[in-house]
C-alpha cells in the first residue's frame, strides 16, 4: 500500500515539475535580440565613421562597457575614444 501511494505522489510530482515553464539562459527575449541588433548597429557606424587603420573591440559588462583602440595614428584613435564616451555614455 505505502509503495502505491509513494508512486502515485513521486508521478504527480514528475507531471508538476514538467509543466512548469523554467526560462532557460539560452533563450532571448525579443528585447535582447533588438538590443543586440541596436549594439551591432551602432557600432558599424562607428567604425564607418573612423577612417585609416584604427581597430576597436568593445566589450559589454555588467558594470557597462570597455573597448580596446589600437591604431597608428594618435588623433584618429582620441576621435575614436571620444565617439566611443558619446555613443556608450561611459
Amino acid at each position: 500500500m505505502r509503495k502505491l501511494i509513494l508512486f502515485g505522489v513521486f508521478l504527480v510530482l514528475m507531471v508538476a515539475c514538467n509543466k512548469v515553464d523554467v526560462p532557460s539562459s539560452q533563450q532571448k527575449t525579443e528585447s535582447d535580440i533588438n538590443a543586440e541588433a541596436q549594439y551591432k548597429k551602432e557600432l558599424d557606424e562607428i567604425r564607418e565613421s573612423i577612417k585609416g587603420e584604427t581597430k576597436i573591440k568593445v566589450k559589454k559588462d555588467v558594470k557597462g562597457y570597455s573597448w580596446e583602440i589600437t591604431g597608428k595614428d594618435t588623433q584618429e584613435i582620441l576621435k575614436a575614444n571620444d565617439a566611443l564616451r558619446k555613443r556608450l555614455g561611459d
